[in-house]
């Protein structure tokens, strides 16, 4: 039996999924460098199939998506390709590997994009913001000095973002009560502790914060933007459940993020299964629902 192999051709990294041609079986994925080139996506196809000791005949053909799917040409090695709606696999994806019915598909790439996903209807685009893994490796470079992502990884799993953040711990609850009242907290002292009041509040030279606590304040202010991004759609959808694909899903402390979320917004939170490749696999089952 031959397999369909589905290809993420993203901004930042290429994704990589196989399936034989029943739906039945999965092949373990593969994750590279950006790609933009024709040349490119052969060397990359002929890697995968060497990995997993194929040749390219084994392939019947290829499910393309993602913003540099146009650079994939009409066949890969011989290999026919078929072009698949980003949106629709990103939803086909999310349900499958978290299997939910439904939900707001929060998908942590490059940028970051949230999808109205639910079975048996056509998927929403709701709205994208600018912030994601690109913010990462950008404002990295500046605050933590690198700008490798793996680098930036590890020194925020070392840092503390309460050196670098103000938190509501950091409040002085001593402070005359009529300034309180003009921050317009009804319940100043009420508040979790652990709310950021601030990111990078405490970001000046005097505060000398190391490299590894601005990591980990970066860090967390993506997981915290993010986080509100999916509780303000969850909302505009009248839906409960954020199911988080992507790259960056797993950055560190994202559970402890977005456990928060859930207590003190109702949200709850699902990351699928295999996050980075959900797109990829999403494109699979779209081409495979089109035969």
């Amino acid at each position: 039996m031959k397999l369909i192999l589905g290809l993420d051709a993203g901004t930042s990294s290429t994704k990589l999924m196989a399936m034989t041609e029943d739906g039945k079986r999965f092949i373990t994925p593969m994750r590279m460098g950006p790609m933009s080139s024709h040349k490119s996506f052969c060397a990359a196809l002929s890697r995968f199939a060497a990995d997993n000791a194929m040749t390219e005949e084994d392939f019947a053909w290829i499910a393309a998506t993602g913003g540099r799917a146009t650079h994939v040409g009409e066949e890969i090695l011989g290999v026919p390709v078929r072009r698949m709606n980003e949106i629709e696999a990103m939803a086909a994806g999310a349900l499958r590997f978290s299997q939910q019915k439904k939900g707001v598909v929060v998908n942590m790439g490059t940028g970051t994009t949230l999808v109205y996903a639910e079975e048996g209807k056509q998927p929403e685009h709701i709205f994208g913001s600018a912030l994601g893994g690109g913010t990462l490796l950008g404002l990295g470079s500046r605050l933590a000095g690198t700008s490798n992502y793996t680098e930036l990884l590890f020194l925020a799993g070392k840092g503390d973002r309460r050196r670098a953040d103000l938190s509501i711990a950091d409040m002085d609850f001593a402070c005359p009560p009529e300034v309180i009242k003009a921050m317009h907290f009804a319940d100043v002292e009420s508040l979790d502790e652990r709310l950021t009041l601030s990111n990078f509040g405490k970001l000046r030279p005097e505060d000398n914060v190391e490299d590894k606590d601005a990591a980990a304040a970066l860090v967390n202010l993506i997981l915290e933007v993010v986080g509100t991004e999916a509780m303000l759609a969850c909302r505009a959808k009248n839906c409960d459940t954020a199911i988080v694909v992507g790259t960056l899903a797993d950055l560190p402390g994202s559970d402890a993020v977005f456990a928060l979320f859930e207590q003190l917004c109702g949200v709850k939170f699902v990351k699928a299964g295999m996050p980075s490749f959900v797109t990829a696999a999403g494109a699979l089952l779209r081409a495979m629902e089109q035969e």
